[in-house]
């Protein structure tokens, strides 16, 4: 998984153009809580075709800690329930002055904004696990948007918490699925329905950085304010965002 994802880091648009996005994992903190390294990866063509739009997308994601050889991404009594932490950066290839997610005046754009952990969700995370294209579903809500966000030191971030209404990973095994090599194979005393909806809390920074050309995102969603704001505190807001100062620090 770890060289997938370093293969992934290489190839990423922040690579391609020298700026150091660097999101922690979860042996920042002494806690068994997060997997222990951020993985990469990329979907510029899938991503281009589902907007519409000739687009870079480069996802940066960590999940819960492994217990008994699957992640806690799988346990309904786990803080870390059907819950991620990371970073989305989106560049528009074809036109670099056109923002994703943001107009020309820096005002947000909601759906498109909405759109990346949509598609995150129903066309890359649940189809790894086998969930059925007809039983996918998502659903957000904002509950609350606040401007002119300082964060990581730097102004002009956009605050948004929602509520999503999404699938649960929980499913019977019947067969082997690319998304185990991540998060383990589901719990085989597992007896429920599969892929059932759950209800999650989830929150972003976002902000288009005119002098990288890209709109850069911060994510968690989780089951509970809790566990973000314990993310946010203790990890995103460790994040780095700068240009590389010397082509030796991107080896």
């Amino acid at each position: 998984m770890y060289p997938y994802s370093y293969y992934n880091k290489l190839n990423s648009i922040t690579y391609k153009r020298n700026i150091r996005f660097y999101i922690p994992g979860g042996t920042i903190t002494k806690e068994k809580d997060w997997y222990p390294f951020v993985l990469t990866f990329n979907d510029n063509e899938g991503f281009s075709r589902y907007a519409g739009r000739k687009l870079s997308l480069t996802i940066f994601y960590n999940f819960g800690h492994f217990r008994n050889g699957f992640s806690s991404y799988y346990d309904q009594n786990s803080r870390y329930y059907s819950s991620f932490y990371g970073g989305y950066v989106i560049y528009n290839s074809k036109d670099p002055d056109d923002p994703y997610g943001f107009d020309i005046d820096g005002k947000i754009k909601i759906k498109e904004l909405e759109s990346i952990p949509r598609y995150d969700q129903t066309r890359l995370v649940l189809p790894s696990l086998g969930c059925p294209e007809h039983k996918i579903y998502f659903k957000s809500k904002i509950d609350k948007i606040e401007y002119n966000i300082e964060y990581l030191g730097i102004n002009d971030w956009v605050k948004i918490d929602s509520t999503v209404v999404t699938n649960g990973p929980n499913h019977k095994y019947r067969k082997k699925h690319l998304g185990y090599i991540q998060y383990g194979k589901p719990p085989d005393n597992y007896s429920g329905d599969d892929f059932p909806l759950v209800i999650l809390k989830g929150r972003i920074y976002a902000k288009y950085f005119d002098d990288y050309k890209m709109t850069i995102i911060l994510y968690i969603v989780a089951p509970n304010i809790d566990t973000i704001e314990n993310c946010d505190r203790n990890i995103l807001s460790k994040c780095k965002i700068n240009y590389y100062s010397n082509a030796n620090e991107k080896t």
